[in-house]
């Protein structure tokens, strides 16, 4: 039922795009929205000088390939932010998990529709309250997800409406999938080509609408193979469960607690 519901919304978005709407042009779908991208340059916007930054920073010189690109402090992302030249590669906080966020710059009244901000896309990367430091090892595989998703919501306003779930294709046939975080971070490492990584999201405090993702990520190529957003509330629901293991076995991997 979800499935055929957001093919509904799809259909009639593309729809509706090629119709005027009064008063204020036409409507534009997000692909075409992110068609100036590559030709924009992307802030990436640094507070201070945690750990989280300067290795955001390293990461981002050694990754970053789909846009020019500049750093930035608080003091200009406040002062360009409402300027549709630039997108801008956030640190934020919600609900006690830390997300990238990449966003368009703009002013929300613009008359000219493609000149409006919108998120792009945030990827979460650690618990606020209780960081494990994997965020820290992972961080040049969470750009390379922003970068991957970024280019194909380019090309599929499906992939830019649905965002990171659209990469659900648990392709996972000769593959390692590691449960075990220490040999998960040793194959991320070595680049072990074939393994892939589970790594869980979660707050560290259960409220009424806290959430955790759970994601499998390929340690040679970085390639997001499955991202789930669920609600919190139990801490089990952050852990990969023997019941996932059987899922992924029935697929033709190989599975290391």
């Amino acid at each position: 039922m979800k499935r055929r519901l957001t093919h509904l919304f799809l259909t009639l978005l593309l729809l509706a795009a090629a119709l005027p709407v009064h008063g204020q042009g036409k409507f534009y779908t997000r692909k075409i929205r992110l068609a100036d991208f590559p030709t924009k340059t992307t802030k990436i916007v640094l507070a201070g000088h945690s750990f989280l930054e300067l290795t955001l920073r390293e990461e981002i010189s050694a990754h970053w390939r789909i846009s020019p690109f500049e750093f930035c402090d608080l003091e200009e992302y406040r002062r360009l932010r409402s300027s549709s030249s630039y997108y801008f590669l956030t640190l934020a906080q919600e609900a006690d998990l830390a997300y990238l966020i990449l966003e368009k710059g703009g002013k929300a009244d613009d008359t000219d529709y493609l000149k409006r901000p919108f998120e792009v896309v945030r990827m979460p990367i650690a618990s606020v309250d209780n960081p494990t430091g994997r965020e820290l090892v992972f961080m040049g595989a969470f750009i390379d997800i922003i970068q991957r998703f970024t280019e194909e919501a380019m090309t599929s306003d499906k992939v830019a409406y649905r965002g990171l779930e659209s990469a659900n294709s648990l392709r996972l046939r000769g593959r390692t999938v590691y449960f075990d975080p220490d040999k998960a971070d040793q194959a991320y490492l070595h680049g072990e080509p074939g393994a892939l990584l589970t790594i869980t999201i979660a707050p560290e405090e259960i409220g009424p609408r806290t959430v955790c993702y759970k994601m499998l990520i390929a340690a040679d190529t970085h390639e997001l193979l499955s991202f789930e957003r669920i609600r919190y509330n139990d801490p089990a629901d952050g852990r990969f469960t023997d019941a996932e293991a059987k899922r992924f076995a029935r697929r033709g991997a190989t599975v290391v607690r």
